[in-house]
């Protein structure tokens, strides 16, 4: 039995892949960048969690025109401000860090499904970063977050990545190979 000596499949592809352009790689690090943001602001928000329950409850009592004593004893329930941050992100990243991945490559299906992914991150800060009573330090993190996911969309459509998401990766997983 003979082995080869010579570059396997995956040699020849590593050698031949696209070089990825600055502004994917610069959208990548922002991407990098805004999940970071995110696990402090989880942080941030578990070691505020009183703090927000209070704002909570005075932004409930404002709003109905009850005092706040009456509030705490009624069936109303504060928002969960941590429980939502950490879903957010213990579902964003994973979510994320694949795409970059597949973005790194090429792949047109990750660029569109990260804009999605990005943007619709983005709005749900934007809302939860502006809620009455928000922290000014929560409200900057989100402030921050929400940047640096403009700047991710901002550098994935830059017009001079456009021929790279094109031409870089054909996908070697989705290309058929006749043999016949």
């Amino acid at each position: 039995m003979a082995i080869d000596g010579g570059a396997s499949a995956t040699d020849e592809r590593a050698t031949t892949a696209a070089p990825v352009p600055p502004m994917v790689g610069l959208a990548l690090r922002a991407a990098l960048a805004q999940m970071l943001v995110m696990a402090v602001a989880t942080a941030v928000t578990y070691v505020l969690q009183d703090t927000l329950r209070d704002a909570s409850i005075t932004a409930h009592a404002a709003a109905t025109g009850q005092t706040i004593a009456a509030v705490r004893e009624s069936s109303f329930a504060p928002f969960g401000f941590f429980r939502v941050a950490l879903t957010m992100l213990a579902t964003y990243v994973p979510l994320a860090l694949v795409l970059v991945a597949m973005v790194r490559v090429g792949a047109r299906w990750a660029l569109y499904t990260l804009t999605a992914l990005v943007g619709m991150s983005a709005v749900v800060q934007l809302v939860l970063g502006t809620t009455p009573g928000t922290p000014v330090l929560l409200m900057l993190l989100a402030a921050v977050s929400v940047a640096l996911h403009g700047l991710t969309l901002l550098l994935l459509w830059h017009p001079a990545n456009r021929r790279y998401f094109q031409n870089a990766h054909s996908g070697h997983w989705a290309r058929v190979v006749d043999e016949d």
